[in-house]
């Protein structure tokens, strides 16, 4: 058993070990030179000393090779006893071979070695999906540059490559935008923070703010980009837009002066139901705008809009919103947000951009093909199947798989591995998917402890339904790798789910998300705390 997570595409285990100490020598062609300084510097940072850098392939002891036959992402690793070639047709390839040469050597594992050890192997791997994801949720609460970059390190390290970057929503504006001041001065900032479940109204009433500023924004992007990981910034709109709204009334139907939600539904009655007015060409002018600053810090070819559960209850009333519907000849305020969608992705697709949006987009009509839709929503949406059907690309976030916020015993460590595109309706025209991606809500992840907890096991199921073939997949060969891999966690640092926790029966399916939700969403967190202190109490002990 080759013990690397994602599992490769095709790999066989061959007679012996291939050593590296200090006397190796590491050879690549001009294109690949900077995943060969990556595999020295990786080894340096383990072992204390610099592999030789040489200038012939016959003579290395480690090659990285051009091979034009690979995948993008793809690579090959040729490992005897004697020598190691990769070969990847990008930087991209040989950085995901590295990643691999990282685990079959537990390079993280250990302490200032003479050499390490790599047991002889084939191995020829690419990614199953082109869109492999994975989201943070930073408005809720706001977790800083460095944590960022560690957690694009993680994604590398499992050959993630799409950060999702929801930086805006009611509770917290957290990018800034310099034709806009008030969006950090005024909507980064909340007054206190729903710290213990929503059906609890406990306030924490500490203010609460943070944001980046373009500067760290554009230090990230080009962090990231050398982990060949794109980010795609989430800027919601038009609802979940409270903090928008806090700084500049008016961008709302009815100018009310609110403040950045402290909690779920606002701090008023009511105050849920506000949202963007899309009857305002000063709306419009707002939101091309922001996009206009935004996308010059993100290069990538995508842009997500949220768009999801967007009251229309002031739409309703507001007599600008009527005056489009009429105008328009639209049906009802369903079309009119599809209406608000068309006009924003055709703003983008003069950037170069794809407008991307959660799965509640496609209630509207006559929606511009160019926009993708990513599905998320517990319930079946037929409009999903249809639109694949039609040719419309989709991301798949299904709540069931992929939502890393929810309870272990509410969506367990299985339930994520053994996803497939059939279980919830996609049978047909999975080509038209572009991929699938991990989902972190923060409302009650206010650390970076909680944050590991809530993703680890996890982002190591979700790599490898991402990227490893189908027919290669085993969860229980599965949790034999993993259990090889947990160690590296600990060497990392990261605090993840106890093993025993991470699966569930009927009885927690049923009951956990009622107490979750309605009681304490801390309870499965807070259980896992007390029993790693026991168990380092009777370690100690011992």
């Amino acid at each position: 058993m080759i013990n690397i997570i994602p599992k490769p595409a095709k790999s066989e285990e061959r007679y012996g070990d291939f050593v590296i100490d200090n006397n190796t020598t590491i050879y690549a062609e001009d294109s690949l030179a900077f995943a060969r300084d990556r595999f020295v510097d990786t080894v340096e940072a383990v072992c204390g000393y610099r592999l030789k850098v040489i200038l012939s392939s016959e003579t290395a002891d480690i090659s990285f090779i051009v091979d034009k036959k690979q995948p993008r992402e793809g690579y090959i690793i040729d490992c005897t006893t004697e020598k190691i070639y990769v070969y990847a047709s990008t930087k991209a390839g040989a950085l995901y071979a590295i990643q691999s040469l990282r685990q079959l050597a537990l390079a993280d594992l250990i302490d200032e070695p003479e050499s390490l050890s790599i047991h002889a192997v084939y191995i020829e791997d690419y990614p199953k999906y082109e869109w492999r994801g994975l989201m943070l949720d930073e408005s809720r609460h706001f977790f800083g540059p460095e944590a960022v970059k560690s957690l694009l390190d993680m994604m590398a390290f499992h050959k993630l490559n799409v950060f999702h970057w929801h930086l805006t929503d009611n509770t917290g504006w957290r990018i800034e935008i310099k034709k806009y001041p008030r969006l950090t001065s005024v909507g980064s900032v909340r007054k206190g923070t729903q710290w213990k479940a929503w059906g609890q109204n406990n306030i924490e009433w500490v203010p609460y703010d943070g944001f980046y500023t373009q500067e760290e924004i554009k230090e990230i992007v080009a962090y990231a980009a050398r982990l060949n990981i794109m980010i795609v910034p989430e800027i919601d709109v038009p609802a979940h837009f409270a903090a928008a709204i806090a700084a500049y009334p008016e961008l709302g139907c009815f100018n009310k002066e609110i403040e950045p939600f402290v909690g779920h539904k606002g701090n008023n009655p009511g105050e849920y139901n506000i949202i963007a007015c899309a009857g305002k060409d000063t709306t419009f002018q707002f939101i091309y705008d922001v996009i206009d600053e935004v996308s010059r810090l993100f290069p990538a070819p995508y842009f997500h809009i949220g768009g999801d559960e967007a009251p229309k209850e002031e739409w309703k009333k507001c007599p600008a919103c009527q005056k489009v519907i009429a105008e328009q000849n639209l049906s009802d305020e369903e079309d009119l947000q599809a209406y608000m969608n068309n006009k924003i992705a055709v703003y983008l697709q003069r950037k170069g951009k794809r407008l991307v949006g959660w799965n509640e987009i496609l209630k509207g009509k006559n929606l511009e093909r160019s926009i993708i839709p990513q599905y998320w929503t517990h319930q079946p949406d037929n409009r999903v199947i249809e639109w694949m059907a039609s040719g419309g690309n989709v991301i798949i976030s299904k709540h069931q798989a992929f939502y890393f916020d929810m309870p272990y015993a509410q969506i367990p460590l299985n339930d994520t591995y053994n996803f497939t595109p059939e279980k919830y309706g996609m049978s047909k025209n999975k080509h038209t998917i572009l991929g699938v991606e991990g989902a972190v809500w923060t409302e009650w992840i206010p650390t970076q402890l909680r944050l590991d907890f809530q993703m680890y096991p996890r982002l190591e199921a979700l790599a490898e339904v991402a990227w490893t073939p189908e027919n290669q997949k085993d969860y229980n060969e599965f949790l034999k790798r993993l259990d090889k891999f947990l160690p590296t966690l600990d060497k990392m640092g990261k605090i993840y789910c106890p093993m025993h926790m991470v699966h569930s029966n009927c009885f927690k399916k049923l009951f956990s998300p009622l107490k979750f939700t309605k009681r304490d969403a801390h309870f499965e967190f807070n259980r896992a705390m007390q029993y790693r202190r026991r168990k380092r109490v009777k370690k100690s002990k011992s």
